[in-house]
């Protein structure tokens, strides 16, 4: 029998192999998408300027929001202003805007680019960060579902994603992401 029911000798309630397969599945989906350091970012922003990622010895933390289209990169803005806003001038949070352009023709990118510096108020383009390689890695990471969808992320300064969550801006869901960061700057020294 396929479902067969586990028990112990402790007296405890008897578990379906199904369940505990279920469980095991869950457990270690959840735990392997936060095992996977974010991918190594060396990339110039908007304004020029070096952006290297992950920075283990600067303990910062990190606020990434991932875009993969023009229609994400469109609803991110609402996210950026609101995390500008409440994190800019908080030097243990650095923020970035992270749209992923790999799949974009060689010889249109510069014109996305273009197109970005024009449309970011000039304080913000050292948080633009365009990516141009590893994809595929972002997007496993995120648990790719939607190119529409903005992806945020709350990162460790080691890599290590401690927060994940995607779509449009609600109050509930930035809610979470403060608790994150909240929760971060307590552990750190």
């Amino acid at each position: 029998m396929a479902d067969t029911l586990l028990s112990s000798r402790s007296g405890t309630k008897p578990v379906s192999k199904t369940t505990l397969l279920l469980f095991l599945l869950a457990f270690v989906s959840v735990a392997t998408s936060f095992a996977q350091s974010i991918p190594a970012v060396k990339a110039n922003a908007l304004d020029d300027s070096e952006v290297i990622l992950p920075r283990p010895d600067s303990q910062q933390i990190l606020i990434l929001i991932v875009s993969f289209s023009r229609k994400s990169g469109k609803l991110c803005e609402v996210w950026s202003r609101r995390i500008s806003a409440d994190y800019e001038a908080d030097t243990r949070v650095v923020y970035y805007s992270l749209p992923v352009l790999e799949s974009a023709p060689s010889f249109v990118r510069p014109m996305i680019v273009y197109g970005m510096r024009k449309g970011v108020p000039p304080k913000e383009l050292r948080h633009f960060v365009p990516i141009y390689s590893n994809e595929s890695e972002w997007k496993k990471l995120v648990s790719f579902s939607s190119p529409h969808d903005p992806y945020l992320i709350v990162v460790r300064s080691d890599g290590q994603p401690v927060w994940q969550a995607h779509g449009l801006y609600t109050d509930a869901l930035y809610a979470d992401l403060q608790k994150s960061v909240a929760a971060l700057l307590t552990k750190s020294p």
